[in-house]
């Protein structure tokens, strides 16, 4: 199908989408002065349209999720790559950009932009709308394919945005992840509305913005693949000791914790937990230049880990909070009747989401599914009431319960 994008883009294809290989206005010069940094919030403060940011990071090279670059475009005004290694404060652009933000899934930059002095008032995700829609591909340039018939160059994604200087290829791809926003913005919101969704996305981008960023999940290191194998409490201990020790080197010298040592050299190294430094270098691991530099962190680690006393040592599984509703696919064997009812509210919202095409997790996620299904309500003439409360403590928004509330009282009252 043809589209006609305004803006000045081309006129897209759905069916054979037109790449845009070059941002209309050319690669912008890197800011990262300054001097540079007040020129572009006098150029944004002049413009009155919505706002598309996009965040550059560089997950796998440094450590932590610190942002390297921020892109924000205006249409009427222009396209601005902002070096935050070089300026970490962008509190000067606040008032300049205090408009309608547009973010295609902001749960991964909202984080940065805030860290950088930014704070949205108000936001669209364009990857919400995309869902919202029925669409089942949400990545950005899935979304530009399906809804404006264009496609992006998708080439550095995952690149070291913490090189610099950076190269003109780079730059060229930073600013085309804001180029389309805008427009996109436009065709999505005249689709929400046209299919009566437009009260939906206004929900679901508001509670976007009044979420508190995750709290680090607590023992991290049970996570690492592999760590299962690990049969033994003295083994988990080593495990631990060399994870917590890996992060302080990591961090300290600022590389992603996997560049330094890979996390299957530590499960080894749990597993078979090394006498003396020359058992340590066996693994190859440990004998590569940076990661040999740390070997007498690492060993003593390991020597903490063996001398700990019974009681010291990590449970060989994690205790269960209070009140933690158990992993779902253990109910059948623990609780038969709570997993009968999620099958029940499941199927449930299966149906709900057939008959309005959109996916079952977008409808109601599935934490608050299996809430609703792990304790059993009384049978009464409150019954609804009750599941509706409960469905509004655990976040769920309006026009989400309006779609499923009747469906899953139905399904957990016969």
């Amino acid at each position: 199908m043809r589209i006609i994008n305004a803006a000045g883009l081309p006129i897209g294809d759905t069916e054979n989408p037109e790449l845009i290989a070059v941002p209309r206005e050319g690669i912008p010069e890197v800011i990262d002065t300054p001097h540079a940094l007040e020129d572009a919030a006098l150029a944004l403060e002049k413009g009155t349209t919505p706002l598309a940011l996009d965040v550059e990071r560089a997950q796998g090279f440094r450590y932590g999720t610190n942002p390297y670059l921020v892109q924000i475009r205006r249409e009427g005004v222009g396209t601005f790559l902002i070096d935050t290694a070089a300026l970490p404060d962008l509190t000067r652009l606040s008032t300049a950009v205090s408009d309608l933000w547009i973010l295609h899934d902001a749960t991964q930059d909202l984080p940065n932009l805030r860290q950088s002095g930014l704070k949205p008032t108000t936001l669209f995700d364009t990857a919400i709308a995309a869902k919202l829609l029925g669409y089942e591909r949400f990545g950005l340039a899935a979304v530009c394919e399906q809804v404006l018939g264009l496609s992006l160059i998708k080439d550095h994604q995952a690149s070291d945005w913490s090189l610099r200087p950076l190269p003109k290829d780079w730059l060229r791809y930073a600013a085309l992840d804001v180029e389309l926003l805008s427009e996109l913005y436009r065709q999505l919101a005249l689709a929400l509305d046209q299919c009566g969704r437009w009260e939906w996305a206004l929900e679901e981008n508001a509670h976007l913005l009044s979420v508190p960023p995750p709290s680090p999940k607590p023992d991290r290191w049970r996570s690492l693949s592999g760590a299962g194998k690990i049969r033994s409490q003295r083994g988990l201990a080593v495990l631990q000791g060399l994870w917590q020790v890996r992060e302080e080197i990591a961090q300290r010298i600022d590389i992603a914790p996997g560049r330094l040592v890979r996390n299957a050299a530590l499960i080894k190294a749990a597993m078979n937990p090394p006498r003396n430094r020359r058992a340590l270098q066996a693994i190859s691991e440990f004998r590569s230049p940076v990661a040999r530099q740390y070997a007498p962190e690492w060993m003593r680690a390991i020597v903490h880990a063996r001398h700990l006393n019974e009681e010291e040592l990590p449970a060989l599984k994690p205790p269960r909070p209070p009140g933690a509703i158990p992993e779902a696919r253990l109910w059948t064997r623990i609780d038969p009747d709570a997993a009968a009812r999620l099958a029940a509210v499941r199927e449930a919202m299966l149906a709900v989401s057939h008959r309005i095409g959109i996916a079952p997790e977008v409808i109601l996620e599935p934490r608050i599914q299996r809430y609703l299904a792990w304790a059993p309500l009384d049978s009464s003439r409150l019954f609804k009431d009750t599941l509706e409360e409960r469905m509004h403590d655990q976040g769920a928004r309006n026009w989400q319960i309006e779609l499923s509330l009747d469906a899953i009282t139905q399904a957990l009252t016969h």
